[in-house]
């Protein structure tokens, strides 16, 4: 799974547009020839936005694999620097697919522009019949609610930093077992889960699919209201509260409207698209040349 999680992210790395560094500061940096190239605060954030939140929610359990991520998209930012430096972009092939790409994006981007269904389609009622009708599509995976204390641990780390790590997950998870204690404040002020700290270390709701397999491990048996902890696992330590488990199930149409929305616009898009594509080149506007084609084929053989 964390190596799964890693995939995803580094292709998100990559595939996320560059943003401007003027307003954010940088996480990572390095110099590539006369060029720096950066990784900001705001390149992080567009990255994780860009994957699912139960994604996020455990990679923020695991901090290590964001840190790939850094390292993949400041990897990705070399090699352009390198190759802008060497003139790539210059060469005839290249200039080519940038040709190609160009002519992409203008066919793309006008296609859509004509292709904008109603802004009052679907209607709640064309809403209801897809969800009625694709029950199935909107099944709900088994999740649980966690909070949590973080402890983190370098990667690579000595035995001491290591030990001292333990000692204090192992002070913090006492404190969060004593009677009376404020789980959400112990995580507010010392879980290194900066992320989820804010929320009194609340992470939503997490697939079981999708945690890590010593979180997992540890959350069999426990209530909601149980403490768990300090559990082990590559990125440190952590201490976990379970707040609820919601058990799989069809999603209720409340939480999955805007989705169905959003999908069903896509496909009449698609259809309208398509539909003005046929238009334009329709029996009334174009006529082939059957014998010039058939020349055209044999040509290519």
């Amino acid at each position: 799974m964390v190596r799964k999680l890693t995939n995803v992210l580094c292709g998100i790395a990559l595939g996320v547009p560059l943003l401007s560094h003027a307003q954010t500061g940088p996480v990572a940096q390095m110099s590539v020839g006369s060029a720096q190239v950066t990784v900001t605060q705001a390149d992080v954030t567009a990255m994780l936005k860009a994957v699912s939140p139960s994604v996020r929610q455990a990679l923020a359990a695991d901090p290590a694999q964001v840190d790939q991520a850094v390292r993949s998209r400041l990897a990705a930012q070399a090699v352009l620097a390198e190759a802008d430096e060497k003139g790539w972009t210059k060469q005839p092939q290249v200039q080519a697919m940038l040709e190609e790409a160009k002519r992409e994006v203008i066919l793309r981007s006008y296609l859509a522009s004509v292709s904008v269904p109603p802004a009052d389609y679907p209607s709640d009622a064309e809403i209801q019949a897809t969800y009625d009708h694709n029950a199935a599509a909107f099944q709900m995976p088994r999740a649980i609610r966690l909070s949590q204390i973080f402890v983190a641990v370098p990667q690579g780390a000595d035995a001491a930093t290591l030990d001292k790590a333990r000692a204090r997950a192992a002070s913090l998870a006492q404190q969060a077992h004593s009677k009376g204690a404020d789980f959400a404040a112990l995580a507010q002020s010392q879980s290194d889960d900066k992320m989820h700290a804010a929320q009194g270390g609340d992470m939503g709701f997490v697939a079981e699919s999708t945690m890590l397999p010593e979180i997992r491990k540890a959350t069999d048996g426990l209530a909601p209201g149980d403490v768990a902890g300090p559990i082990q696992t590559s990125a440190g330590f952590h201490v976990i509260k379970l707040a609820e488990i919601r058990p799989a199930g069809v999603a209720p149409l409340s939480a999955v409207k805007d989705r169905i929305r959003e999908e069903m616009r896509k496909q009449r898009e698609q259809q309208n698209a398509q539909a003005y594509m046929a238009k334009l080149v329709g029996p009334a506007s174009v006529k082939i040349d059957e014998a010039a084609l058939k020349n055209a084929l044999a040509a290519a053989k």
